[in-house]
């Protein structure tokens, strides 16, 4: 097992229960052997503990929701959310706190029926929004969900949005162990939304709805957003992928309806957001 995969975020996976039971078994392996692997494990652990005790999910709902009506009526913006590109705010928690904020955000507990089982990256819960179709798990596609008042929609390719507008991505791969989840602006820029960093593991939870860990506010680049999912059968090497991506950015009009070229054995979807000057 290389470096990488003992990196925390790999690691805050295997906690999750997201990892492929193979390395989950190497993991447990390497933890009762190796000291540093044990006192890493229960670190994040001990880390979970503290956040959820620190930031109650009651306590936490309530403030996301007065957040969310300031932010309607044109005050201040969040404090949860960090500004990490010119223009662009991304709302980042890392470990299992991650799953109760997202489902907080766009999932009401009023939403939630029962028989309908979804499992969330907190591992035992699950939820429906309501008046969206659980997706189909054979087929692999990119989901973009929004946030609109109360309700919670899903986009489709050709969507109309706006600066503002709260979006959660989620994917689901049906045969693909591996890829890469990214975005062009129409101001150019290029985001990287999974693995959340370059040089991270880019492996895939099979034949599941995954939400990634990061709720995305959508910046003024006018135009549009497109997100591009990347899915091959060997590990991606994303620092290329980007370099790739970048490229094709560099063209706006280019970047708005061409593909990536990219190495031979990865499969590329993609889905646009039109906003802006675009609308």
């Amino acid at each position: 097992m290389n470096k990488e995969t003992h990196s925390d975020y790999y690691l805050e996976r295997y906690i999750l229960g997201e990892l492929p039971e193979e390395d989950a078994q190497e993991i447990r392996r390497r933890a009762s052997t190796d000291p540093e692997v044990l006192a890493a494990l229960e670190n994040i652990e001990s880390s979970n503990r503290a956040i959820l005790l620190r930031y109650p999910p009651s306590a936490i709902k309530e403030r996301l929701l007065g957040q969310m009506a300031e932010a309607e009526a044109g005050k201040n913006k969040s404090k949860w959310l960090i500004r990490t590109a010119p223009l662009r705010r991304v709302l980042y928690v890392s470990s299992a706190f991650a799953a109760a904020l997202i489902l907080l955000v766009l999932v009401r507990p009023s939403l939630r029926k029962e028989g309908v089982r979804e499992e969330s990256r907190a591992g035992e819960e699950y939820f429906q929004a309501k008046g969206i179709e659980a997706p189909d798990l054979s087929k692999t596609q990119l989901l973009v969900y929004r946030k609109n008042d109360n309700r919670v929609e899903m986009l489709t390719d050709g969507s109309l949005s706006k600066s503002g507008d709260l979006l959660q991505l989620a994917y689901v791969s049906a045969q693909a162990p591996y890829g890469i989840i990214l975005s062009i602006d129409g101001r150019g820029g290029v985001t990287l939304h999974y693995p959340p960093e370059e040089g991270l593991a880019t492996n895939l939870t099979q034949n599941k709805r995954v939400l990634l860990p990061n709720a995305i506010e959508l910046d003024n680049a006018p135009g549009f957003e497109r997100f591009f999912f990347l899915t091959s059968e060997s590990p991606i090497e994303a620092t290329d992928i980007m370099e790739r991506a970048r490229s094709l950015a560099a063209d706006t009009g280019r970047a708005r309806v061409e593909k990536l070229k990219l190495p031979e054995g990865i499969d590329q979807s993609s889905l646009i957001i039109l906003k802006g000057e675009g609308l």
